[in-house]
């Protein structure tokens, strides 16, 4: 069933996500700033006409806005370190885009790897202004692919879900198939586990792998999914380390 107030935070997340203010918006659509707010308040909702220019601005599909019924990750099994919180999740399939790097495109791996850490702020933004259909809520992601592999096979990418393959010319996209995942937060407590008050993604998946995996009957997926950092703030100090797994 529809929900007002769940329509309201969408459209709050996906201006801010944007860089937009409530005046801004209200200016582009020629409404109050006050109906904006109103709009995400969840107090009232936008006549036909101004719901397809908020889309527009937005860069979402109607349909996208407002929709309810889209599919969710699931928690099927919790295990507690230490006092971090490691989850099992059944993840759907997911279409990643932005921009990609393939190692086969380098005549070395540090070839690869120093073009991997040349990509500036305003490439990636580029690149995400250029997206079509966000999923909601829109995250930054890093997205490892085969880094378990022989170089040759990798590549890496800084990329956000969006539910359609069909993307603007420039975007690069990435279909990460259904699969079981370990997913962890990096806090103080799992910080902890690799002998740091805090730390980034990245490092908590060589945890996931040599100690977590072992110790409870998991072994690395070999479906195609990827390892994802999963950021929740645009300042990406904090988000999930993603580890794609099968059960031994």
């Amino acid at each position: 069933m529809f929900n007002q107030v769940d329509f309201g935070k969408r459209v709050r997340e996906l201006r801010t996500r944007n860089n937009y203010s409530q005046k801004e918006i209200a200016l582009r659509i020629g409404v109050s700033e006050q109906a904006v707010s109103k709009w995400e308040n969840g107090e009232c909702l936008p006549d036909v006409y101004n719901l397809k220019l908020l889309t527009q601005i937005l860069r979402v599909s109607v349909d996208t806005l407002l929709d309810t019924d889209i599919q969710t990750e699931k928690v099927v099994e919790t295990v507690t370190i230490g006092g971090a919180r490691f989850e099992i999740i059944e993840k759907p399939e997911t279409i990643l885009a932005g921009k990609m790097l393939y190692a086969k495109d380098f005549p070395s791996a540090e070839k690869f790897n120093a073009a991997i850490d040349a990509v500036t702020e305003e490439e990636k933004l580029s690149a995400f202004d250029k997206l079509s259909d966000c999923a909601l809520p829109i995250y930054d992601i890093n997205l490892s692919v085969n880094f378990w592999l022989a170089v040759k096979y990798r590549a890496y990418g800084y990329v956000r879900e969006v539910l359609t393959e069909d993307q603007p010319e420039g975007v690069d996209v990435f279909k990460n198939p259904a699969s079981l995942y370990i997913r962890v937060y990096t806090n103080k407590a799992a910080a902890q586990l690799i002998s740091k008050e805090q730390c980034e993604i990245w490092e908590l998946f060589a945890y996931i792998r040599e100690y977590f995996m072992p110790a409870h009957g998991f072994e690395m997926a070999q479906n195609g999914a990827q390892e994802l950092e999963v950021f929740d703030t645009f300042e990406h100090r904090s988000g999930y380390a993603y580890m794609p797994v099968v059960r031994k």
